[in-house]
Parts: structure tokens; sequence; C-alpha cells
């Protein structure tokens, strides 16, 4: 009855409302809902606001990424040029705007496309309606990323035809949780027309800092988007005949970063350097399935063509999953004289970064492959073994694949990572390894280069000839496992079966041969870790034996504090000698809470919260005698749980991180702050570690994960003096790098949030709900 009454009382309303001449549709819509939440025999879905933010933070986890989407936007609209402009972003609360000449959108466009979350219409209309470009964009993200980059976003778009400009205003801060989405609205006007066409998008209080190196990165990133020329010849008819009908005069993007009203112009830092490489590997698979490639070399004299087949030992065997494939690689070795010495060093600092083999689909590039930490043609893999002596890992390569994929034979993952292991991946993989390996050994063989460990000099001194089974072994048992479990097929297809495993082994037997050759080195290489061990372990047994001398002086202390009360002097002096000692203790405590992590022998998924909080606790009393204040750390989930790690690893990266910062506080002077923030996002999680020292140059961004690096190495430990009171020895940040490096993470400098002036971030896989299940977390 008391509903009843209710929902009465609501309609009434209801009418009362719809009958004003200037009735309120927020009013109307809020008061529907209301109605309809009161009806027992029927439910309906609704959807909190806060679902804007979370999707925003988890949905764009970078901010690279979200940029990128936004450019996207732009080349879907038919721009040709799209300017994205930095207004004083050095620090939080800055302005991004991104002006396009694209088509612009109308008032159905813009309320249906962009307001509406999970459209359809880039499903319905692939492609764009002038240029008929592909489209780029994925279905939906533009909105959540420009909610992930600021807190209020402005769009001013006209299209050629209309008369006017509509203005849309949205406050991301609005969109919070306990609030149904439907009840909150958004300004729509209509303003005069400033120019023919386009879209802008103002983007106001950015919620991070946007440096000019961060700048720098999105600019390489977005400049990547698009595959940069054609390989395959129906792809550049494909490609001609498009533009001759559509007339499309290109697209391109300029960043310009704007601080007090002067601008600067972000520019391409990418050379035109593919003069300079070594050789030239390139490969397709032709219409029967196999695999051509070629080999040039200038500077080498090196022009060689061949085939290779899906079989290793059969060239004449297709690849039967893979057509319409091409890939071209400019091959570089550094480390020689092959480089002109101008070049040479900006040549080897951007394969840091940019070098790799990159995967264009369709004309667009699919992540993660090619980026510094992927590793999909198992490149740095063969060169860790040393079963191929010349160099041959990513950063020895600037290359891409083109894929044309009209019949979806490659599916890229929901989470828009790569694409789905199946066999078409597998023989695509296992072709272009092979090919760039061919192209290696034949560029060692007329270089006269060793290049396995079973070879030796003949008595002109030139490498003796060598018979190399070129073989990608992990993906050919791939390939096998997934044969064997298909129980069907005759003799035949049986026979066949076998005589591929009898391969597969042969293989085996011969890296077997190879590596047991490599014993004397892994021999030598222990050796040098026992002399470490032992230095360990002595460190241990210092830190065991000093505790108890430890507990006389602190005794000693106490007793003289109670005895020179009344001598001011002796007073002063020795309460310093106290503060000293504390700080002291607790870094011997740190040290042997380490060692004593080092007697745990398994690895296990690792809390953040729990890594952080300890390290923080313990290292707390030096942060305060240095003036440093610890913020609160940042958590921004309950439980961030790490691939399987050993807690040790982990108390070497924070103090490492803490010793630099500490550093970087004293040269700047400032009122140390240092603050740990702790997530994850789509499969890995995350720690960002601030400070607000003097800051990392542009140009040391990369440099300071090198060995032997650093701004603080005095002589000697006379030489020490307050600014460098930890002596720099440029090895802290190369271990840090290699042990996240040996968990398939990443680490870098990243922009730094509000006041602080660094931020290095670390990124890691996360524990999966197998890894969690097995050790009960």
């Amino acid at each position: 009855m008391e509903k009843t009454l209710q929902i009465q009382k609501l309609k009434k309303q209801l009418s009362e409302e719809v009958q004003k001449e200037h009735s309120d549709n927020n009013i109307i819509l809020s008061l529907s809902n209301s109605i309809a939440n009161l009806d027992d025999n029927q439910v309906r879905f609704s959807i909190d606001a806060g679902l804007i933010d979370r999707l925003g933070r988890e949905l764009v986890a970078r901010q690279e990424t979200a940029v990128s989407e936004l450019v996207k936007n732009s080349y879907d609209a038919d721009s040709q040029e799209v300017t994205l402009s930095f207004i004083d972003s050095d620090s939080i609360g800055g302005t991004l705007r991104i002006q396009d000449d694209g088509d612009g959108m109308t008032r159905d466009e813009l309320v249906n496309g962009f307001m509406r979350i999970s459209s359809t219409d880039k499903i319905h209309n692939p492609l764009s309606r002038t240029y008929k470009r592909t489209r780029a964009g994925q279905k939906g993200i533009g909105r959540f990323a420009v909610q992930r980059l600021g807190n209020k976003l402005t769009i001013i778009t006209q299209t050629s035809e209309s008369e006017s400009a509509l203005m849309l205003s949205i406050d991301w801060n609005e969109y919070i949780g306990d609030i149904n989405l439907s009840s909150i609205s958004n300004s729509l006007k209509l303003i005069p027309k400033k120019r023919e066409k386009g879209t802008t998008l103002i983007i106001s209080g950015l919620r991070e800092r946007w440096s000019e190196a961060a700048i720098q990165r999105i600019f390489n990133y977005v400049t990547d988007i698009i595959q940069p020329f054609a390989l395959t010849e129906r792809k550049k008819i494909d490609d001609k005949e498009r533009i001759d009908i559509t007339n499309d005069p290109g697209f391109k993007s300029k960043f310009v970063k704007i601080v007090n009203n002067v601008p600067k112009t972000i520019k391409n830092e990418i050379l035109q350097f593919h003069s300079h490489a070594l050789a030239i590997i390139e490969g397709e698979i032709d219409d029967t399935g196999i695999g051509l490639y070629s080999i040039e070399s200038d500077k080498l004299n090196i022009n060689e063509i061949g085939q290779i087949g899906n079989n290793p030992d059969n060239n004449q065997i297709p690849f039967d999953k893979l057509k319409n494939v091409k890939f071209r690689a400019y091959y570089f070795i550094h480390d020689s004289d092959l480089v002109p010495k101008m070049q040479a060093t900006k040549i080897k600092k951007l394969a840091q970064t940019q070098g790799g083999i990159r995967l264009y689909r369709n004309g667009f590039r699919v992540l993660p492959y090619g980026e510094p930490s992927n590793d999909w043609l198992k490149l740095d893999k063969s060169l860790r073994t040393r079963s191929i002596l010349p160099s041959h890992g990513n950063n020895n390569f600037f290359g891409f694949v083109e894929l044309i994929d009209r019949e979806n034979n490659f599916n890229e993952t929901s989470s828009r990572e790569g694409l789905s292991e199946n066999d078409a991946l597998i023989q695509l993989e296992n072709f272009v390894y092979r090919t760039i390996i061919t192209g290696v050994i034949k560029v060692a063989e007329v270089r006269n280069v060793k290049i396995t460990t079973s070879q030796s000099k003949d008595e002109d001194g030139n490498w003796g000839k060598i018979e190399f089974r070129i073989q990608n072994i992990a993906h050919t048992l791939e390939e096998l496992d997934r044969e064997l479990e298909n129980e069907s097929g005759g003799i035949e297809a049986k026979k066949q079966r076998k005589k591929r495993v009898k391969q597969v082994q042969d293989a085996i037997k011969e890296i077997e041969k190879i590596q047991k050759e490599e014993q004397e080195l892994i021999i030598k290489e222990r050796s040098m870790l026992r002399v470490l061990s032992s230095v360990g372990l002595t460190i241990a047994q210092f830190i065991h034996e000093i505790k108890y001398y430890m507990d006389n002086i602190q005794s000693d202390i106490r007793y003289l504090l109670e005895r020179l009360q009344d001598d001011k002097l002796a007073l002063e002096r020795i309460t310093i000698l106290d503060e000293n000692f504390s700080s002291f203790h607790t870094y011997t405590s740190y040290f042997d809470n380490v060692v004593s992590q080092n007697v745990i022998r398994e690895l296990r998924p690792l809390d953040l919260r729990r890594v952080v909080e300890p390290f923080r606790k313990s290292i707390t009393n030096d942060a305060l005698k240095s003036g440093i204040q610890f913020v609160e750390p940042i958590y921004n989930k309950y439980r961030i749980f790490t691939k399987p790690m050993h807690p040790s690893e982990w108390s070497s990266i924070l103090f490492n991180f803490y010793t630099n910062s500490k550093k970087a506080i004293k040269r700047a002077n400032s009122e140390g702050k240092i603050l740990i923030e702790c997530g994850e996002f789509e499969d890995k999680v995350y720690l960002e570690f601030s400070d607000n020292g003097d800051g990392i140059s542009t140009e040391d961004e990369e440099k300071v994960f090198d060995e032997f690096f650093t701004t603080t190495s005095p002589n000697n430990f006379e030489n020490t003096n307050d600014v460098s009171e930890i002596l720099g020895t440029g090895l802290g940040l190369k271990i840090v790098k290699d042990i996240i490096k040996s968990y398939r993470g990443n680490v870098y400098v990243v922009s730094a949030k509000g006041d602080y002036s660094t931020c290095i971030r670390v990124e890691l896989p996360k524990a999966t709900e197998k890894d969690l299940e097995k050790y009960g977390l």
C-alpha cells in the first residue's frame, strides 16, 4: 500500500513537470527512474556513474595509449593533420588541446557516437567517409582516453554543412560512485563557427605531468601507428587505387609544447639511417606457401636469394597457414667500424627503444610486438643461448612485418594486446626467425666471424665452413604438440609425425653438443659467483658480529646521556652521536633482514603492500635524519601480487631507488619527499618511486640503467662529500634492470606527478590465479 502511494505521488510530480512550458529533463529522467525502480514485476540494469572513472583507469592504463587513441580518432575522421598542444604541462593541472581538420561531427554523431558507451558505429562503418581509410581506433576507447588524461573535457566540432559549431562540456569529477549514470547531464551549446570543419578536444586539469621527454616518447609511438610504407605489391596497388580514387593527401601529426605562451615543436628523432645498415634481410610467402628470402649488402657485396620451407629439411614443404606476408629487417652490428662514427651513437641509442621487428596487420601496428621488452621472435633468447654467436638480438634490427589478413586468420586478443596463439602465428614466427638467422649467418661468413663454438680456423686464419641447420625448435615443438593432440589421420600421417619427432630429436642433440662446449664459460661464471657469494657471507658475518658491539655501544651512550646532563657541550655532542648511531643501526637492521631473506630459496608471489611497508619502516629514521619525508604510499588495489619472485630482490630494488633519491634530494637542497605508488593494469603490476630531487635530464633517462653510468663517483672515500655520501658505482640501477628483465618486466623513467621531479616505474607480470592458488594466497 505504501509503495502504491509512493508511485502515485511520483507519477503526479512527473505529470506536473511534463506539462510545464520549460520542463527540466533531468527531473523527468530522475522521476522516471524512481518509478521504474518501484516496479515489483520487472527489473532493469542500472549503471553507476563511477564506472566511467574505473574504465578510464583500467581500460586505458597508460597516458601514451590514451593519446594515441585520440590521434587514431582524428585519422578515422579523415583528418589531414592533427596538432597536439601541451600547454603548461610540466606540472599537474595543465591543458592538452588536440585539433584536427577532419570531417567533424554532427549533433547525432556526437550524441549517439561519442556519448554512447559501446557504440557500434565502427562495426557498421569500417571505412572512413571521405578517404575510405580502414578505421584504426578501438571501439569506444576515445571517451575513456580523455577521462584518463584530465578532469574536464570540452569538445568543439563542426562539419562543412553545419551553420554553427557544437560545444560539449564534460566535468569528469561529477562521475562518482553511488550516482546513476543517466542522471548526470552535460552542457551542449551551439556557438559560431571559427573553422570550416574539424574537431578540437580541450582536456584541462591534466592528471599527470607531461615533460618534454614524455611528449617525445608519445610522438615516436604515434608515428608508428600506421605502417610506414607498403612491402607487398598487392598492397601497393590497393593503396594507390584507394588514394587515386579518394585523393587522400595523407595524415600527419604535429606535437607542440607551450610554456608561458612560448611554443616549441617536438621533432621526430628517428634518423634516416637505413642506408647505414650492414645488410637488408627480406622475406615473403608466395602464392604456393613457399618462403622466399633475400640478403643484400653493398658494404659486404652480398646479393643472395633462396627458399625456406615449413620443414627445415625440405624447402619445398609450404607454410600452409600463411599467405600475404612480407617483412624487411635492417641489420646493424653496433660494435664495429661498419657504421659511420657520426651516426653510430645515435643509432645504438635508438635501437634500445625502437629496435626490433614490429608487426602491422592490415596496415596498423599490433602491440606489443617490437616493443623494447617484447621478444616475440625469440631473438634475444637465441642470443643468450649462444648457439649462434654473431649479434642477432632485437637491438640489432629495425624492421617490420606486413600482414595482409582480410580473412581474419590472425585475431587480436580481447585485451587488444597481441594476436591469439594459433598455427598461423607459430608459422609466422618460425618463418621470420629462420629467415633472419639465415641472413645473420651469411653476413658472419662473409666477414669471417665465428658462428658457433665448435668452429676452428684453417691455416689461413679463416673460420672453417659449417653446415648449420637453422631451426626454431620451440616453434616446431608447439606444432608437433598440436598434431599429436589430434588423434585423426592415417598411417601416412603418423609416419610423417614420427619423422618430425626424429628431426626435432636430432636438432636437440646438435644443440646439446654445442652447449657442452659452453660449459667452460659457465664454470668461469660460477667461479665469479662463488667469489660474490663469499663476499656476501663475509658481510653477513660482519653484521652478525657487529650486533654484539652495537648493543654495548648503545648501553654506553645511554649511560653518558644520564651522566652528562649538566655538561651542555658534552651532552650536545653525545646526542649527535646517539642520532648517528640510530641511523647506523637502521642500516645494519635493513641489511640483516636482506641477508636473512637469502636463506629463503623458494620463489613465491609477493604482495607489493607487504614489500613496501617493511622497507619504509626500516628506512624511516635515516630518511628523517636526512630531512626527507616518506609520504604515505598509495595502493590502487588491495591485493597487488607479482609473479613468483625472491623477497631479497625487492629489497635490492627499493634500496637502490632510495639511495639515488637521497642523493638527488641532497643535490637539490630541497625539503625532501619520497612517494611510492603501486597498482595493476592489464596483466601487470607496477610500482612507481617518486622524489623531488634535482631530477634526471632527458639525455640521461636511458643512460641511468647502463652499467657504470653514475653522476656521483668520487675517487676515494676521502673525496666523498655531503652531496654524494653514498658512493655512485653505476651498478645499482643496472642490477635493478637485470632483476626486472629476468622476470620479463620493464623499468624506465616516466613523467613525474605533482611537485615531484623524478619518477621511476617498475612493471612486472602479475601473479596468475594458478600462482595464487598454488601458494595458498
